[in-house]
């Protein structure tokens, strides 16, 4: 394992957290939050001192870091990011639990969005820090998709795969850098075009920002966000324009922007969002939501946003099932959004077809492609693993929620809404002052960033002596 190299990118990733923790500082300083001045500039210089210091006593790693460093740098990134993203969520906040900090870090940088600080407003600080979180985690999670996922081809189908992405001859970080660019400038513009529209509309504009925010990364900046309805005025247009965004993710993106408009329509990704989109809108339709809410709830649930795009009040009687069931498919693989993801639907229902069609034809030679890529059935198998391991990994959290105390149904919908990053899921009430249920939620929303599968060979000894 090359671990200087990956502590190295570890350096990098606190110095930019250490600057946007100076731009924090300021906005506290300019509202007037002393605390928060104290624990920005504290946290700032703490960390900024140690990534220097760092990337001083490591040097230029003698070693060529290779895919299986970038995997083991993705899964540490997620837990060192929250140590160094906590300490703002301690002081000057109703909170005095290092746990509960964590927990808040995490919710934030992995865009699952819920709080555990409870109902009362946050200062503009916090705010603009949890927006800076959530930024940071979905360009990670793309940048990490299209990078680490795509070369150690974890998925069967090559879901991840990009032609952003390319192995360096000299070492595997040295390939990261031209994604993130792209991933960064993505979410650039996605966040103008919201924020456009919503200030256009005459919406405040921090407002506007952290809606712009929240659709891309498909998250929640503002916790209030899950319970407010936001159908009023230009808030609806522009969130369901991000969260439509949001969900597409790199792939169909690039893809439109390149003018290839005719291909992104039928891409596979798009129109099997499309159909799950109407499906779950005419489910929730046929239990009572009007049209447009009906239609709202499904954006919003399939992106595993947790935004409020229609009232919390009517979407609360629908069937546990049917709650559940939109984020558990979730978006794009190259988006923030969680879930098993459109692709893996897609290659597994179109096999699933075929096996049927077999059954009258048994020796029958049928093939099937993905982005015009023929696949196997060592596709199907790399996919069947990734889903039990997602079974396992439901049915494990089952019990561990239900060993904190919870019942059957907040254990399914912490569970559901952990591995899936999908914060509206989780019940809030009984949520402040559990740490234990809180730590199992961290660990959950890890795993759902890793997509399961990922965090399987680090358990084994041979991965770390390699």
């Amino acid at each position: 394992m090359n671990y200087a190299a990956i502590f190295r990118m570890l350096a990098f990733s606190g110095l930019v957290y250490s600057s946007a923790m100076i731009l924090c500082a300021i906005v506290a300083l300019i509202s007037g939050e002393v605390p928060q001045v104290k624990s920005f500039l504290a946290t700032s210089v703490i960390m900024s001192t140690v990534s220097v210091s760092t990337l001083v006593l490591t040097g230029t790693p003698k070693r060529r870091a290779v895919p299986s460093d970038g995997l083991a740098f993705m899964v540490v990134f997620w837990f060192a990011s929250a140590a160094m993203c906590a300490p703002p969520f301690l002081v000057g906040l109703p909170n005095q639990s290092i746990i509960t900090a964590l927990h808040e870090a995490v919710s934030c940088l992995t865009t699952t969005g819920h709080s555990a600080l409870g109902n009362g407003p946050l200062p503009s600080s916090i705010l603009l820090w949890r927006a800076v979180l959530h930024l940071a985690g979905a360009v990670a999670t793309i940048t990490f998709a299209a990078t680490v996922l795509a070369a150690l081809n974890l998925d069967g189908p090559g879901i991840h795969r990009n032609h952003l992405f390319s192995l360096s001859d000299a070492s595997f970080f040295d390939s990261i850098p031209r994604v993130l660019r792209t991933v960064l400038a993505v979410a650039i513009v996605c966040i103008l075009v919201v924020f456009s529209i919503e200030v256009i509309g005459g919406i405040p504009a921090d407002i506007a920002f952290m809606d712009a925010v929240s659709a891309f990364s498909t998250g929640l900046v503002d916790p209030s966000g899950l319970t407010s309805d936001v159908t009023r005025e230009a808030r609806a247009i522009g969130l369901s324009v991000g969260l439509l965004l949001g969900s597409m993710g790199l792939f169909i993106i690039i893809q439109a922007t390149s003018g290839l408009f005719r291909r992104t329509l039928v891409d596979a990704e798009v129109l099997t969002f499309f159909a799950a989109l109407t499906i779950f809108a005419l489910l929730a339709f046929s239990q009572g939501l009007k049209a447009f809410n009906a239609l709202g709830w499904s954006l919003s649930a399939l992106s595993t946003s947790g935004i409020a795009l229609v009232s919390p009040v009517s979407t609360h009687s629908l069937p546990l099932a049917l709650q559940l069931a939109p984020p558990l498919i979730g978006g794009a693989a190259l988006s923030a959004a969680g879930g098993i993801k459109l692709a893996r639907l897609y290659v597994l229902s179109r096999r699933v077809g075929q096996e049927f069609l077999r059954m009258g034809f048994r020796q029958s030679m049928m093939q099937f492609t993905f982005r015009r890529r023929a696949q196997s059935d060592r596709t199907i198998m790399g996919i069947w693993v990734y889903l039990v391991a997602y079974i396992m990994a439901s049915v494990c959290g089952l019990l561990l929620f239900s060993f904190t105390g919870s019942g059957f149904e907040e254990s399914i919908t912490d569970t559901v809404g952990s591995l899936t990053n999908a914060g509206n899921l989780i019940d809030l009430q009984n949520l402040v002052g559990q740490e234990m249920r809180q730590f199992w939620l961290i660990f959950g929303m890890i795993l759902g960033r890793l997509e399961v599968l990922a965090f399987v060979p680090l358990l084994t000894a041979s991965f770390w002596r390699r």
